[in-house]
């Protein structure tokens, strides 16, 4: 995919060093809005690779996040895991053990949602629909998120993406997803779902980043609703690029978050 040259978000004034450091300030510069009222989400958002994410991302690498047993224990801290039903618990554990031999990410597959993460460009423009864009090890890849009041199409192929309608609450676009395929992991340790899976996302700009947050549904493995750690993206003069043709590895052979070499 070539780079892109979308409407220039980061020609913002650039924030004093008190706005840099307080959330606060930043979320109370005033809000960019296009003509039809809406906050203006155009531009590359970086939110670096983390544990929801597939092998690679648009942004820097999260110091704090470890692949492997070590990293496991520390996620599983985390008191916010999915819910599965107590007869699959074990099947999420074998899943995790054997990670780099199992994660669809190894094998070129697409992240899938909400695996991804928040999008690495918007494009918003009249009469079309939402643009996300996305930089990936397994593909660059697109969503196109309806907002025109359609319902779902009851005639769409299920896909690694699913089908994407949007709308607007106050200043959050919420996009409700649905008609998966079941061929992605949801994280990286064992975290799979099944066809029934139905995504709802909420972005939100705030000063000079996004905040994204899913909440995951799917009544044949989980006991209930799961919402997911929100993640921030930031603003970012960085282009999306083509990545290079993605190699089916194992963790055995990466060298970094970004970069995998071929065997010898």
């Amino acid at each position: 995919m070539a780079a892109l040259v979308l409407p220039a978000l980061c020609q913002q004034k650039p924030p004093s060093a008190a706005q840099k450091g307080s959330g606060e300030a930043a979320s109370a510069q005033p809000l960019r809005r296009l003509a039809d009222g809406h906050p203006d989400l155009n531009g590359f958002w970086a939110s670096g690779t983390g544990p929801d994410t597939p092998v690679g991302g648009f942004g820097p690498p999260d110091p704090n996040f470890r692949r492997g047993d070590n990293g496991a224990r520390a996620r599983l801290a985390d008191p916010n895991q999915p819910p599965y039903k107590p007869e699959l618990i074990e099947k999420v554990k074998d899943l995790a053990r054997n990670e780099s031999k199992l994660d669809p990410a190894f094998f070129c597959k697409p992240g899938g949602v909400p695996r991804i993460g928040p999008p690495h460009a918007i494009i918003q423009a009249p009469g079309m629909p939402i643009v996300f864009l996305y930089q990936v090890i397994s593909g660059n890849t697109f969503r196109l998120v309806l907002t025109d009041g359609r319902p779902h199409d009851a005639e769409a192929d299920p896909s690694y993406y699913g089908d994407s309608i949007g709308h607007w609450e106050g200043d959050t676009l919420v996009v409700d997803a649905t008609n998966f395929n079941d061929d992605t992991w949801l994280g990286i340790d064992g975290w799979f779902h099944s066809t029934a899976l139905h995504v709802v996302e909420r972005i939100t700009r705030e000063g000079d980043a996004i905040r994204y947050q899913a909440t995951v549904e799917d009544a044949n493995v989980f006991t209930r609703p799961w919402t997911m750690n929100p993640r921030i993206a930031k603003a970012t003069k960085e282009l999306i690029v083509e990545n290079a043709p993605c190699v089916e590895l194992d963790e055995s052979h990466i060298i970094d978050f970004d970069l995998k070499t071929r065997p010898q």
